[in-house]
């Protein structure tokens, strides 16, 4: 009888142990994988954007592009930037709340 009972914790324990990760809400090795690789992405290219805006800020001190020309380009790499910006904290902020919870 009591060679059951033991039998039956280990098999509760192992139990517990085998599934808790399914129930935890805890994120998985894919899933965080995933996460640094599209946060790495993000950080990429907003490091080419602000690249992208020095260059285009040479270009117009220089005497290579018009006030018009500057502006267009300027007004989209900085959006693009700020986006890129916007997407990596909400991403860290994500990833802050999932590894807390």
């Amino acid at each position: 009888m009591a060679e059951y009972a033991v039998s039956i914790v280990l098999a509760l324990l192992v139990s517990v142990f085998t599934f808790r990760p399914l129930f935890s809400g805890r994120r998985s090795d894919a899933e965080d994988a995933g996460r640094d690789n599209r946060l790495r992405a993000l950080y990429e290219a907003r490091d080419r954007y602000y690249s992208l805006i020095r260059d285009v800020e040479l270009d117009r001190d220089m005497g290579k592009l018009s006030e018009e020309d500057y502006s267009a380009l300027m007004s989209g790499y900085k959006e693009k930037a700020a986006s890129a910006a916007r997407n990596i904290s909400e991403l860290e902020a994500e990833s802050g709340r999932a590894e807390k919870g």
